[in-house]
């Protein structure tokens, strides 16, 4: 009896024949429950976007750790190549560059824009960063006037590869000269992230010669786990602090990167309120479904059925709707996050559109990241909810007298 009566749920679930009301319900509450889970996998697996976009470009692209003098005056090639040595000396410390910084305007016929140049030796940068996955710093040499630039502050000058543009660089504090200088765009780089707004690097050499006194070296650290770079960068200090000014990736970016975090755990509770909601429908559906079959509850009743066949059989019923509302909803919602890049950058060339602009968010795209994980999280979850939303119209029907159930069919 235990199989024919999940045999005669598995019939109840894919009947079509009986009340159109009942039938048309049914499919809409499993619908319901699709949508839902899909959503929630399309959300996550863009939150899961923007976190690896975050640990694999833009921390991939800064310096997890950055030492800067305390004083403005000129450190010596001794000074700072004893701190290099000191600073590679920690274990968790894999590689550093020295790089000089100012504030300076670039100018573009009359259009102005402030920035902050760094002055960086390409070799070593390219041991602390991944900037020459997208343009080649070996363009920067020690006797030329090359510049390379973030596409964004590019484009708001209107400047291309190869274009000359003044710089004007400030002189020494106390002074109101500045200084002009003609530089060459030898590179525009697009990183799709907010460096692309302010970027400007040049030769380490070249940038030190823009000053009327050589400027202070500082130093760009990168480390074995960039989560840890805080605790690290606390360990440096206890050492160099009086020093140096010693900052990690997380006073820059930490704020957005807990922002992002904390807006997956809200979104998940949002959306598993949606799930719960069409998982209300499915139990409407049921207890429409066990009015609608209380001849044949009746019956089966009066052939010898036990309430826990009866329970079983609308246990059964219920499940098959979760189950199927779960399987089609992780799988539309795994297609649909494979493709939302795509479709969101076809969106935006078909209409004209920037949806995401990188001097507001952290990139300038749509990413997306599907993990099995999440997915078969999200679905179990739908599935249980399900299950459990089918006890109490299972139970109801099994405690249906037959009598009764035969005399208000």
């Amino acid at each position: 009896m235990r199989s024919l009566a999940t045999y005669i749920g598995f019939r109840y679930s894919a009947d079509r024949s009986g009340n159109q009301l009942v039938s048309f319900l049914s499919r809409l509450s499993m619908v319901g429950l699709i949508l839902g889970v899909a959503l929630l996998v399309v959300v996550l697996s863009v939150m899961n976007g923007f976190d690896r976009e975050m640990r694999n470009r833009i921390l991939a692209l800064v310096p997890h750790i950055t030492f800067q003098p305390w004083s403005s005056q000129p450190s010596s090639e001794r000074d700072w190549q004893q701190l290099q040595d000191d600073v590679e000396r920690h274990p968790r410390v894999l590689a550093t560059a020295p790089f000089v910084q100012g504030n300076a305007m670039l100018i573009k016929g009359g259009a102005v824009e402030p920035s902050v140049f760094f002055g960086v030796e390409p070799s070593s940068e390219q041991r602390v960063s991944r900037i020459q996955e997208y343009v080649d710093l070996n363009l920067l040499t020690p006797n030329s006037s090359d510049l390379i630039l973030g596409k964004a502050l590019a484009d708001r000058l209107k400047l291309d590869t190869g274009d000359r543009v003044t710089l004007g660089v400030p002189q020494a504090e106390g002074r109101q000269n500045v200084r002009f200088v003609q530089m060459n765009v030898a590179a525009i780089v697009a990183t799709g992230t907010e460096l692309d707004q302010q970027l400007m690097l040049m030769h380490i050499d070249q940038a030190r010669a823009l000053f009327a006194a050589s400027p202070p070296v500082s130093l760009r650290v990168s480390v074995d786990d960039v989560f840890a770079a805080p605790q690290i960068a606390w360990e440096l200090a206890s050492v160099h602090g009086r020093d140096y000014l010693l900052k990690d990736w997380s006073q820059q970016f930490g704020n957005m990167y807990h922002a992002i975090q904390m807006s997956r755990k809200l979104v998940v509770i949002m959306l598993l309120a949606v799930v719960a909601v069409a998982v209300f429908n499915v139990v409407s559906t049921l207890v429409m479904v066990v009015n609608d079959k209380r001849a044949d509850i009746g019956i089966l009743r009066s052939q010898g059925a036990s309430q826990g066949d009866i329970l079983r059989i609308f246990l059964t019923y219920g499940a098959v709707i979760g189950a199927v509302g779960a399987a089609a909803g992780g799988i539309v919602g795994v297609l649909l996050a494979l493709g939302i890049s795509d479709l969101v950058a076809g969106i935006e060339h078909l209409f004209g559109l920037k949806l995401l602009q990188s001097d507001v968010y952290p990139i300038n795209y749509l990413p997306s990241d599907v993990r099995l994980a999440d997915v078969l999280m999200v679905c179990a979850t739908a599935y249980a909810m399900s299950l459990l939303a089918t006890i109490y119209p299972a139970w109801r029907a099994s405690r249906m007298a037959p009598a009764e159930a035969l005399r208000s069919s």
